[in-house]
């Protein structure tokens, strides 16, 4: 499998753009958003936006490219720390200005863990109660060192956050983008899952080994945007 320092610098640039649009449309498409991958195009790189559709959907997807240009950056940065501050900062940042222009649209706290009980659509598990959320990110934390990981534990950490959903909603764009960070951290290339798998994805939901191997198909699409 080919790795991200095999690229070369203007490979990764290059792949780093495509993707923001890439994984920005289908990981917000997986949550229902109704944004085609072209409009979602025009939104993240002329700041047009889409007619018809909801302005809160809109600054969202906005959100979420702000939130994967976050992660692009600390991904290299060897210094700085993937901690549960880390995290609700991405969510923040996922939803702070479709918070501010269309509230309604947004489900409440951001940047903070949920108050309430919570289930994942399609998925038949049960999810940690709010009261133990905050220690179970401790323990995941502790259990996983960002940048020693291998692919099968970038998995096993991504099934375990799901299964914790620690926040109102996005938990599944923010457990994607955390995965993107841990890929880059350990020299992956970010896995691009794509709209069209989603089922696939949930069934590997149940399954680290079966995750990793989703994820070693998810790494090639990525690489397929190279040409």
């Amino acid at each position: 499998m080919q790795r991200l320092s095999d690229l070369s610098p203007k490979e990764r640039e290059f792949l780093f753009r495509q993707l923001r649009i890439s994984i920005a449309y289908n990981s917000n498409a997986m949550e229902g958003t109704t944004l085609s991958y072209g409009e979602t195009k025009e939104l993240l790189e002329h700041g047009i936006t889409a007619a018809g559709k909801p302005l809160g959907e809109q600054l969202v997807i906005l959100g979420f490219a702000k939130a994967y240009d976050v992660v692009i950056r600390e991904a290299f940065n060897k210094e700085m720390k993937f901690n549960a501050g880390y995290i609700k900062d991405l969510h923040a940042i996922m939803f702070e200005d479709a918070l501010q222009v269309a509230p309604n649209y947004v489900s409440k706290p951001i940047g903070a863990y949920r108050l309430d009980d919570r289930y994942i659509k399609g998925v038949d598990i049960k999810l940690s109660p709010p009261s133990m959320i905050s220690q179970h990110i401790d323990n995941l934390l502790y259990q996983h060192q960002i940048v020693t990981m291998t692919l099968l534990e970038i998995s096993e950490f991504h099934i375990k956050f799901e299964l914790i959903h620690p926040f109102a909603d996005g938990n599944g764009r923010i457990g994607r983008l955390l995965m993107a960070h841990q890929a880059i951290a350990n020299d992956f290339i970010p896995p691009l899952i794509e709209n069209d798998h989603r089922r696939e994805y949930l069934d590997a939901l149940a399954d680290a080994v079966q995750l990793e191997k989703f994820l070693e198909k998810s790494i090639g699409k990525s690489m397929s945007l190279l040409g």
